[in-house]
């Protein structure tokens, strides 16, 4: 066995990596590549252009608006969903009546009603939200008119024609589609915990919140560090969301334009420059790697074993 066992791993490894290579880390190489081009995308005709896209991309006010508008979605999606996700967690494994060691009553029932949104896709949840904030008759309009409120009083043109709230109408629904999957991802990690964790500190006295803080939360700390990890790479896309609901960020005066709408509009609308929206794909690249390096970096912890 341990005369073959370079082979064996060999004959395993070799067909996914070469599947990898082949799928996905060459046309990030290729995409690279084409960044330094003024490649049209529909021609064979090419040439290089050295850093001039990138020079431009530096200089480019369109686009450093979209990723200040990229920038306000991180500081706001990943926060609020997780504390959501991490309080309704809490509730359904710890926070039913028989102490610290049950959860809420009906709580399998919550998990699938939260969970739910995570099963529609993302193409179906923005259309379904462009009915609700509808100015002709959508959901929010005759929510508030039975209470005798005006939208557009409210919110002139509406949550997605007014460039001050298009961009936090969407954050919402990013945080209502999401907010399930990661409940989901901190239950199964709570329910690792023994119980003698809880039943131990039930009877030192400890509060429901000092056993989170103290107990729940630092051993569940592996599973919210690659939850922020996956959720900020997220953010910083969002491209399907924002696609329908923003039309591609040109919506409300490019009020939800964000580096993946701008680069769409780049390839394929403005003149077709995949040479320039490949510079902005490298970007994009970039920023997502620094955003996973940053995050293991700062939210690094000593390892709990229980």
């Amino acid at each position: 066995m341990r005369k073959g066992r370079v082979p064996f791993i060999i004959t395993f490894l070799a067909p996914p990596l070469a599947l990898y290579v082949v799928f996905v880390l060459s046309p990030f190489v290729q995409g690279i590549q084409i960044s330094f081009t003024d490649w049209t995308g529909f021609t064979p005709q090419f040439s290089y252009v050295g850093f001039d896209n990138y020079t431009a991309l530096i200089r480019d006010s369109a686009w450093w608006r979209a990723a200040l508008n990229n920038v306000k979605l991180l500081l706001v999606i990943p926060a609020v969903t997780l504390v959501l996700a991490l309080v309704f967690a809490t509730l359904l494994t710890r926070g039913g009546t028989g102490g610290a060691r049950s959860g809420l009553f009906g709580s399998r029932f919550y998990r699938v009603v939260y969970f739910f949104p995570q099963i529609i896709p993302v193409v179906i949840v923005a259309i379904m939200f462009q009915f609700i904030y509808s100015t002709q008759g959508g959901l929010l309009q005759q929510s508030l008119d039975f209470f005798g409120l005006d939208l557009l009083r409210i919110i002139p043109n509406g949550p997605l024609g007014n460039p001050g709230f298009i961009l936090w109408s969407i954050m919402f629904v990013a945080v209502w589609s999401a907010v399930g999957f990661y409940m989901v991802l901190f239950i199964a990690g709570m329910q690792q915990i023994p119980r003698e964790f809880y039943e131990a500190a039930a009877i030192d006295g400890a509060t429901r919140f000092r056993m989170f803080r103290h107990l729940t939360l630092p051993l569940l700390w592996g599973h919210v560090q690659v939850s922020l990890v996956y959720i900020g790479v997220g953010t910083l896309d969002m491209f399907a969301l924002l696609s329908v609901m923003a039309r591609n960020g040109v919506s409300a005066d490019f009020g939800a334009d964000v580096m993946a709408t701008q680069l769409f509009r780049t390839a394929f609308a403005l003149n077709s420059q995949f040479g320039y929206a490949s510079a902005m794909a490298t970007m994009l690249l970039i920023f997502s790697l620094l955003l996973a390096v940053l995050t293991f970096r700062f939210t690094r912890r000593e390892r709990l074993e229980y």
